[in-house]
């Protein structure tokens, strides 16, 4: 399966997944929005194969760093830090909690990039803009 491990998705991650391409905000999503979906769940699942190297169902932290980088990402190390604290469990991250992070930091960054129209690397935002990025 496409958890790798013929595992379902957690009921967090599945949230996060709909939420992730639920641009009207309905709840639900379209076919268009569950190709997209399947197309970046494809490339989540190639990304932490690639890295995922004993096969043990789990990235380690230096390969979850490889990982993000290798999907576009360029975060400091505190950011790497706190993703390790929220997703790690003993060092390790699982492919649910790899697909749930690679939901957040995509949704985050496209945020941001709307925001961010001149591309200077600065936004201003409201406060529903953030808190509905979280619910």
């Amino acid at each position: 399966g496409i958890s790798g491990s013929y595992q379902p998705f957690s009921l967090d991650t599945c949230r996060l997944m709909i939420s992730m391409l639920d641009r009207d905000m309905s709840g639900s999503m379209g076919f268009a929005e569950f190709r997209d979906l399947w197309q970046a769940l494809n490339g989540w699942k190639n990304t932490f194969a690639s890295f995922d190297r004993d096969h043990s169902g789990t990235v380690e932290g230096h390969e979850m760093q490889q990982a993000i980088t290798t999907m576009g990402y360029n975060l400091s190390p505190q950011a790497m830090n706190c993703i390790m604290k929220r997703y790690s469990i003993h060092g390790r991250i699982p492919f649910d909690d790899f697909v749930s992070c690679s939901v957040r930091l995509r949704a985050l960054t496209d945020q941001f990039r709307r925001r961010d129209t001149n591309q200077t690397g600065s936004a201003s935002f409201h406060y529903d803009d953030v808190s509905l990025s979280f619910f």
